[in-house]
């Protein structure tokens, strides 16, 4: 996410945290999943980290929306932690069910379209020289679906270094496009929940793997 929108949206009712660098809940996220860092030989590293991607879509950014006036160290302090993706087939190619899930939340609207998904999320981590993390979502669209559809997201770590710490602990995921994050951030009045109806929103729990990552890359810990 661009600064001017950060800067618009702290007018408007929530503000859009970027990195400085740059409702069905998931099943996974309880039970505690570890990112896994694999370390390989040098030559080794870049056909690791090939084959790690494999089959990935690739993530348009990364972004942290909190609610204006909202202490970001607040114990209590509400967020959406929020992954985007393209709008176009490096998304739909390989994950057309995302395409299916995007269609629900534009006909039904980010809570009936939570409590109609079945999905679970699980981080996972490749570290090296460019680290990149991958979310997998194994979810059916609608939950009647008689096939179980796995779709990873892999992510760019260092340009979000800023901002992994607000996944620490799990809580309030969001899956959007970036032209539809865009758009909220464009609205005159925009707000914390209008972030959220931009979203398919989904549960994670707390990883040690992630406090492993980020004391491995000197990440900020907020």
């Amino acid at each position: 996410m661009e600064r001017e929108e950060r800067q618009r949206a702290q007018h408007t009712g929530h503000e859009v945290r970027p990195s400085a660098t740059a409702g069905g809940h998931g099943s996974y996220g309880s039970q505690r999943r570890a990112i896994r860092t694999p370390t390989f030989a040098p030559h080794d590293e870049e056909r690791q980290r090939q084959e790690f991607l494999t089959g990935t879509v690739p993530a348009a950014g990364a972004c942290v929306i909190l609610p204006v006036g909202v202490a970001p160290d607040a114990d209590a302090s509400p967020s959406l932690f929020v992954i985007t993706v393209h709008e176009d087939e490096r998304t739909y190619g390989p994950a057309p069910a995302l395409r299916e899930a995007f269609a629900l939340l534009d006909a039904r609207g980010a809570q009936e379209t939570s409590r109609g998904l079945d999905v679970g999320c699980a981080w996972s981590g490749f570290g090296g020289v460019r680290p990149v993390v991958k979310l997998r979502l194994d979810f059916r669209v609608p939950r009647t679906a008689p096939a179980r559809s796995t779709v990873s997201i892999a992510v760019p770590a260092d340009p979000y270094a800023e901002v992994w710490h607000h996944v620490l602990d799990g809580g309030l995921l969001g899956i959007s496009t970036k032209a539809r994050l865009d758009r909220v951030t464009s609205l005159p009045r925009s707000s914390f929940a209008a972030g959220l109806e931009a979203c398919l929103l989904l549960g994670t729990g707390p990883s040690p793997g992630w406090e492993r990552l980020i004391t491995t890359h000197e990440w900020p810990h907020g």
